[in-house]
């Protein structure tokens, strides 16, 4: 017998290139052997309501945990694979969690590459990119002076070990701030980008 992961990426697999009745039967062996997997349970939901079966297919989802985030997921999986199903997920999520960025980020970036401006333009004006500023560049940026501040305090009382240790935290946060800052910074040029520009 395969193992989680193989099964997973079989029927994951089989997904993505439309295969419903192969991903279907992966699914079946996976959840035989794994009832309680709700990574399993929420994969075979997906595959009976894109084909049809919705009825069923709530059965499997009250077993899936949270659909938020596992749809958040898929949508995130399909970007780039398959735009159309991954645009149903990202709109499913944003009806859920309205005050989600990301999610309206990931979803006007989706619209805009698929050259559907006005849609695009509605997810951008959804964007809060203030409340993304402060979690992601202000409140890194701080945390890691604070740690600098520390670190310096620390090795001019000859605590130089443990000084090291505080100076890899500060790296950690530069790194972090590298990661998320570029995204909060894309999220307000592209809310200003479809701010200017009227349909």
């Amino acid at each position: 017998m395969d193992s989680i992961g193989k099964l997973l990426e079989k029927v994951i697999m089989h997904y993505e290139k439309k295969e419903y009745d192969d991903a279907e039967k992966a699914s079946d062996e996976l959840l035989a052997s794994h009832p309680d997997l709700h990574r399993a349970q929420f994969l075979k939901a997906v595959i009976l309501e894109e084909t049809g079966r919705a009825e069923e297919a709530e059965k499997h989802y009250a077993k899936a945990g949270n659909k938020f985030t596992l749809w958040t997921r898929l949508a995130l999986q399909l970007h780039d694979a398959d735009p159309e199903r991954a645009i149903t997920y990202y709109e499913r999520v944003s009806k859920m969690d309205p005050q989600n960025n990301l999610v309206w980020f990931n979803l006007g970036s989706l619209y805009e590459k698929m050259r559907r401006f006005d849609e695009a333009r509605l997810c951008f004006r959804n964007l809060s990119p203030v409340k993304e500023i402060v979690s992601r560049i202000f409140i890194p940026l701080g945390f890691m002076i604070f740690l600098v501040g520390g670190a310096i305090l620390m090795i001019q009382r000859g605590e130089k070990a443990l000084a090291s240790l505080v100076i890899a935290s500060a790296v950690f946060c530069l790194v972090w701030l590298k990661r998320d800052g570029g995204t909060a910074v894309q999220m307000l040029g592209k809310k200003n980008k479809y701010r200017q520009h009227h349909p």
